[in-house]
């Protein structure tokens, strides 16, 4: 028997020794399921190209005769319910245009582009107030409605209405044929509580030249500053 016992230990010390190296090895850590599989980084892939050629600009008609000229900077009185100024667009950036029927003249400078009418004309308004920091782009009427207490816009679609006298055009007669070719600023009732210049951007776009956040994206525009010679 005590030989037996002896035979045994080394028997015992051999097979501990592999147990305990067993157990040290580093298990293989398993392969993820593919529905395991951790989200791979998307890329984002923006395919947006501007293909648009117009060339626009804002335009002061001073109705006395004389040509229409080109603003990049205009000043005028803002007082409550007075008008600030219009400005007309036009398919070009020319500093002095004809003073001739605006559908004739807008005519004469679209057709130098293919489908010129395949684009709608925008705008962009910012400006500070003491409260707060107004930044709107304007693709209808209704869109100027959230700052109208400081600042009054009015939309006319001379290309479709020109003739004679005729109103704004309202957010009900609005529809796809409408092309907003001038604006009106008329001061509102708080327009004393604006601190800052007028920035106004004229644009054309179609369905693509917006980004996520809403905000043109072309290169289809003209930008003027508009100031109070009262400050």
């Amino acid at each position: 028997m005590k030989k037996i016992l002896i035979g045994l230990i080394p028997l015992i010390l051999i097979c501990s020794v592999l147990t305990f190296f067993y157990l040290s090895k580093p298990k293989d850590i398993p392969a993820l399921k593919p529905s395991e599989e951790a989200p791979k980084e998307v890329e984002e892939n923006d395919s947006y190209v501007d293909d648009n050629k117009i060339v626009l600009g804002l335009y002061k008609n001073y109705r006395n005769g004389k040509n229409r000229m080109l603003i990049r900077e205009y000043e005028s009185t803002w007082s409550y319910h007075n008008d600030i100024s219009s400005f007309e667009v036009y398919y070009t950036n020319e500093e002095e245009i004809s003073n001739k029927n605006q559908i004739q003249l807008f005519d004469e400078y679209k057709d130098n582009y293919s489908n010129p009418l395949d684009y709608k004309i925008g705008y962009y308004i910012s400006f500070d107030t003491y409260d707060e920091q107004i930044q709107k782009t304007i693709l209808r009427p209704k869109d100027s409605e959230d700052f109208f207490k400081y600042l009054e816009i009015y939309l006319y679609d001379d290309y479709h209405r020109s003739g004679g006298w005729y109103s704004h055009t309202t957010d009900e007669e609005f529809n796809e044929e409408t092309l907003l070719t001038s604006i009106k600023l008329t001061a509102g009732v708080q327009v004393n509580d604006i601190i800052s210049d007028i920035t106004l951007m004229a644009f054309t776009y179609d369905a693509d030249d917006f980004d996520e956040n809403n905000n043109y994206r072309g290169v289809s525009k003209y930008t003027i500053t508009i100031k109070n010679n009262m400050t």
